[in-house]
């Protein structure tokens, strides 16, 4: 009985060198930076302007969420006499 593979032999995938999750400690070969490093001319969000988006963010994600449980209370209680 034989596998097939649908790679031909000088194309077959690259195995991870390290042992563990594939991928973590990867550069990308620009002066041995992660990837997910922001760019040396861009700055970080600090101090107040970053409490105030986590504030925004976190109300707008409770509006969200109680509008979708009211919005769920509202067809629950139409359907029930």
């Amino acid at each position: 009985m034989s596998i097939t593979s649908l790679t031909p032999p000088e194309k077959t995938i690259a195995q991870p060198r390290h042992s563990g999750q594939a991928g973590l400690h990867r550069l990308d070969g620009r002066a041995g930076r992660h990837p997910a490093d922001p760019e040396p001319g861009s700055e970080k969000m600090r101090g107040l302007r970053l409490v105030a988006v986590w504030v925004g963010l976190t109300a707008a994600s409770w509006a969200v969420l109680g509008g979708a449980g009211y919005g769920l209370y509202a067809v629950v209680g139409s359907l029930l006499p």
